[in-house]
């Protein structure tokens, strides 16, 4: 259909918004609670526009097109509504940008600027409560809360899970949990979503930088940080390079200029980890454990079922995931060689994931009960403010390749930074090893992609002499159809990969904020996943069990996939956990 927009002649689809036409037509409107991945929430007024024939400002985002609708986006009727809607936002906004941690990434400021908001013509008629209510991974700061509604929308749709919900009315309007719990006693999954969807400071994770850059200035502490497959693809994006760019080789050469002692690549562990779980799965297949085998890489994941749906734990596979595996290892292996006591090396994790750090956290899964297997992990937002606060120039940095003896890894390895990643990686191995020979194809198309759910078959493997069946599943709501799925038919699949966020760790809670445009958002976690398959496609090793630090490791210490010494480092047990821990409202 035909539309004017500002007075000139575009075409728009059918069903689709004012904002959407207005986009691929090349026009910016300005927004705050809209996200392409969330849907339209409508809550925050900032994107209305003029359209003839109507009494009232609409919001663009949803009210849909009508052949021959004639737009104004930029009058002064609609310049003055969306300052004082701004300068309204702002008078209940805790103004304190100088020394917040989203002063260069803040949606609301860069809004703010583009309205030309520079005074404030409203006064706040309340006290600043400073609502902070922590748990020990998430923060949250209702002071800056806006009120967009997207960390609810997200929660609810995305996750699953619900915790968070619009408490009160007008005036006395807050994000809160019900009967203002805590979010550490309601169940939430850490999955950092609510974070990285929030166009302000009012949801970050909990910072304990400045405990990292004392451990990295104790001479009597030697501190290593592994790196996760995604986070090379976006830390680009801090430093304007372009979305998906990989970055792993400035990724190290920043890390050290920082002051870390070894910089390894955590590909590495993941490659033990398909070692672990392809062995942990034949097992399975052959002997009287239960089907399917579900993955234990995602904290989101394990978080949520560990608490909703406790039934499915018999079903997880045991091993650690790759972050766990690497401190395990870090902790025994690497200090063996290095001629280091455990308790001196100081583990950091830089991860994509805010649950990343409820699993270090979690009980049971240290390898040791004299020290944590790692001790710290922080995300790619904190490593970009890590990096500014040096004063690094991370996008002319020169390239330094990874330390030894724990630097390389195979492409297998790599993806798994993306939804259907694992699952590729196993089956790699899987097949190669019930086959007993090497395959000319191993880039499985089936499981890739951005689908919330894939399903394929793959005849190389049998059980009960039929094509072992597999599913990849990103998202939390996919994962929970799916469940239900198996549970009417637990014989359907044999093998399922589950990923809380959406995409995978490509869009995980870690990674920097969606800034809410319209074309960004998932479609910027479907180009990072490109460039690690790109990267995968020409590494020299493609095959986890191809890869010679693994096989030396297994070699001159382990000894052999699934043996006493690797269940003891490498594996690990799942509890049931309470939905509510009954902590007192805050």
């Amino acid at each position: 259909m035909k539309v004017i927009i500002n007075g000139k002649d575009f075409e728009a689809n059918a069903g689709e918004s004012l904002l959407a036409a207005c986009v691929r037509a090349g026009i910016n409107i300005p927004t705050l609670c809209y996200s392409k991945s969330i849907g339209v929430i409508a809550s925050c007024r900032v994107c209305v526009v003029e359209v003839k024939g109507f009494n009232n400002l609409v919001t663009s985002c949803n009210t849909p097109v009508s052949e021959g609708m004639e737009i104004t986006t930029n009058s002064k009727r609609v310049l003055d509504a969306r300052k004082t809607v701004l300068e309204l936002i702002l008078a209940d906004h805790r103004l304190e940008c100088l020394k917040c941690v989203r002063s260069g990434s803040c949606r609301l400021k860069q809004v703010c600027e583009d309205a030309g908001v520079d005074k404030g013509r409203f006064e706040r008629n309340r006290e600043y409560q400073h609502l902070d209510c922590p748990n020990k991974y998430v923060r949250r700061n209702n002071d800056k809360c806006i009120l967009c509604g997207r960390c609810v929308r997200v929660c609810k749709n995305n996750s699953e899970v619900g915790v968070l919900a619009v408490n009160g009315r007008g005036f006395d309007a807050y994000i809160g949990c019900a009967f203002d719990k805590a979010l550490e006693t309601v169940p939430c999954i850490s999955c950092g979503q609510c974070v990285a969807n929030c166009p302000t400071a009012a949801l970050v994770e909990v910072d304990r930088l400045d405990e990292l850059k004392a451990k990295i200035n104790d001479p009597n502490t030697h501190v290593v940080i592994s790196t996760a497959p995604s986070v090379r693809v976006a830390l680009g994006d801090g430093f304007g390079l372009k979305k998906g760019t990989d970055t792993t080789g400035k990724m190290v050469t920043a890390l050290k200029r920082v002051g870390f002692d070894r910089v390894f690549d955590l590909d590495l562990a993941a490659d033990f980890t398909i070692m672990e779980e392809g062995t942990e799965l034949l097992k399975r297949i052959k002997g009287s454990a239960p089907l399917p085998m579900l993955t234990s890489c995602c904290p989101g994941w394990m978080n949520y079922a560990r608490m909703m749906h406790p039934e499915l734990l018999p079903n997880i596979s045991t091993t650690k995931s790759p972050q766990q595996i690497f401190g395990a290892l870090l902790k025994s292996y690497y200090a063996r060689e290095a001629k280091i006591t455990p308790e001196k090396i100081y583990t950091v994790m830089l991860m994509p994931c805010v649950a990343k750090e409820s699993e270090a956290d979690r009980e049971g899964i240290n390898s040791s009960t004299k020290y944590r297997d790692v001790d710290m992990t922080i995300t790619v937002r904190q490593a970009i403010r890590l990096f500014r606060e040096y004063n690094i120039d991370f996008a002319n940095l020169a390239d330094t390749d990874f330390d030894d003896p724990l630097g390389l890894s195979s492409g297998a390895g790599l993806i798994f930074g993306t939804t259907g990643g694992v699952m590729e990686a196993a089956l790699r191995t899987l097949c190669e090893k019930t086959l007993g020979k090497k395959m000319n194809n191993i880039d499985f198309e089936s499981v890739r992609g951005e689908r919330g759910l894939k399903v394929a078959e793959v005849p190389e493997i049998k059980v009960g002499g039929k094509p072992a069946r597999v599913a990849v599943v990103s998202g939390i709501s996919n994962a929970e159809k799916l469940i239900q799925e198996i549970k009417q038919d637990p014989s359907k699949y044999h093998f399922i990969e589950i990923m809380a966020c959406l995409g995978g760790c490509v869009n995980g809670g870690g990674m920097p904020c969606h800034d809410g445009v319209i074309q960004n958002n998932f479609a910027n976690a479907m180009e990072r996943a490109g460039t690690l398959y790109h990267m995968d496609k020409y590494n020299k090793l493609r095959r986890s069990h191809e890869n010679p630090v693994v096989q030396k490791v297994y070699k001159d210490y382990l000894g052999e996939p699934n043996s006493e010494l690797a269940h003891k480092l490498l594996h690990t047990h799942y509890k049931a956990k309470p939905k509510y821990t009954g902590g007192q409202p805050k």
